[in-house]
């Protein structure tokens, strides 16, 4: 039995029952929470802040159930009419708003790309071997990483804070309770009032994830399937794409797509002062126990080269390493003392063979 009686805010947030609570989409958990409310009049206070930050990360989207509920009681207050009758027509209105509601979220998330350009009014890019500081006009700073891109959307800072990411970037974001920061990715959406984190979604990666350092954020998942991930500090999600699956020579089979896995770890710990999920903001390149083929990407953005195997079992050699910035040939003569291959430079054309 979980005791809530010690809970603080955060607490309170990262609970599952009160996230249903807050969203009115189960009865079990509305009918607890109710209860608990009662009966703990002294948390009255804490769960009150903790439902209005509930609102804030949420979008400020008011719960179904209320809005249903709303709905009927306004309905039936100003009809005269048998009781039968005022049920059908509440009804009918309701399923006519929430099917209104799917036609546009499907209009928004459909919507031709121009339109999507005429709301973007800064975009920051970074090519292979660059990285960018950038200040926002609410103070807040974003390191993007290498291959990356960033657009802030149209109205920022004036009710809403809202990016696009693709790539690579470490956010620190200034506090402001009635202005959330949200960042859209392809996988999932990030939302948080003010913390430090990092992001990782690479198009051409099979994972993407997100890592916070401190304070808090509230992770939506893309699709009519997406739920919600809240994270503390030193927590890590990291979200297993679906892959099609490739056909074998001679075997022709027909692609799949498969729910993602979602993992949640805590993130490596190198030292007392380097975190590997954000070692690259500090001109760190860190690997742990990845494969060659895991590898090639990272490499090839850091040092902005091209990298060709002719050998299927080098790809599968795995690495553990950590060196500050250096050239592609010192990085290369660093993995051979862990695993023995040849490599030839010519440009930024690499090819590594056994």
């Amino acid at each position: 039995m979980i005791d809530r009686s010690l809970f603080n805010v955060e607490d309170f947030l990262v609970d599952n029952t009160f996230q249903l609570y807050c969203a009115g989409t189960d009865k079990l958990c509305v009918t607890y929470w109710e209860n608990y409310i009662e009966t703990h009049p002294e948390q009255k206070a804490v769960i009150t802040e903790a439902r209005r930050l509930y609102v804030i990360l949420s979008g400020n989207k008011k719960p179904l159930n209320l809005q249903v509920e709303t709905l009927k009681e306004n309905i039936e207050h100003k009809n005269n009419i048998v009781p039968f009758q005022r049920r059908y027509n509440w009804l009918k209105i309701a399923a006519a708003i929430l099917l209104l509601a799917g036609v546009s979220f499907f209009y928004f998330k459909a919507g031709d790309k121009e339109g999507v350009k005429q709301i973007m009014v800064s975009n920051f890019n970074t090519k292979a071997g660059e990285r960018k500081k950038i200040t926002l006009k609410d103070g807040s700073v974003i390191l993007l990483n290498a291959k990356s891109s960033l657009s802030i959307i149209k109205g920022f800072n004036e009710k809403t804070r809202e990016v696009n990411l693709v790539g690579e970037a470490f956010f620190d974001v200034m506090h402001q309770k009635d202005k959330p920061f949200k960042v859209h990715t392809e996988d999932f959406d990030i939302n948080v009032l003010g913390t430090s984190f990092n992001v990782k979604i690479y198009p051409d990666e099979p994972t993407s994830e997100a890592t916070l350092i401190k304070g808090l954020i509230v992770m939506e998942g893309k699709g009519s399937k997406g739920s919600s991930i809240t994270l503390r500090p030193s927590q890590k999600v990291t979200f297993y794409k679906n892959l099609d699956i490739q056909p074998q020579a001679n075997k022709p089979i027909k692609a799949k797509k498969q729910l993602p896995e979602i993992a949640i770890n805590h993130y490596t710990r190198v030292n007392d002062s380097i975190i590997a999920e954000v070692a690259w903001t500090q001109d760190r390149l860190e690997i742990s126990d990845q494969s060659f083929a895991e590898v090639k990407g990272v490499l090839e953005r850091w040092y902005d080269v091209q990298i060709k195997f002719t050998d299927k079992e080098v790809e599968k050699y795995r690495f553990t390493a950590s060196f500050p910035v250096e050239n592609i040939e010192q990085a290369l003569n660093a993995l051979q003392t862990a695993e023995h291959f040849k490599y030839e430079i010519k440009g930024k054309q690499i090819t590594i063979s056994k």
